[in-house]
């Protein structure tokens, strides 16, 4: 008797933390995260149309670092509000570009061109 009252001892014991610090709603584990959000600004180095894929040298300290993103159907492309096609982008434009990482690889959500002399 004496061992099974100290054996639920035990379980309550070890148990009790456990129970406590869980979450008090299980359907909050459940829900998926949106995706990080990735912001940068930087020259194109190269545009590849027939691709879909932009790369910016950027600045990171003192070193300088190319990225590579894919454009999807949903990339929202602009200079000063006016919209343009991926064909109208050339290297040494200079812009800010927003996107999210998926298994393939950094996807832009949205690419605004910079005029020159623009802070």
């Amino acid at each position: 008797m004496q061992r099974i009252v100290r054996t639920a001892a035990l379980t309550a014991t070890l148990l009790v933390p456990l129970v406590t610090s869980a979450p008090a709603d299980w359907r909050a584990l459940s829900t998926a995260q949106p995706a990080a959000s990735y912001h940068y600004q930087g020259t194109i180095r190269a545009v590849n149309v027939r691709a879909g894929t932009l790369e910016l040298i950027t600045g990171v300290g003192m070193s300088l670092r190319v990225v590579r993103m894919t454009m999807a159907p949903t990339t929202r492309l602009a200079s000063g509000g006016a919209a343009l096609r991926l064909t109208d982008l050339k290297p040494g434009d200079v812009v800010r570009a927003e996107g999210r990482r998926t298994t393939t690889g950094l996807v832009a959500d949205r690419v605004e061109k910079i005029a020159a002399g623009t802070p």
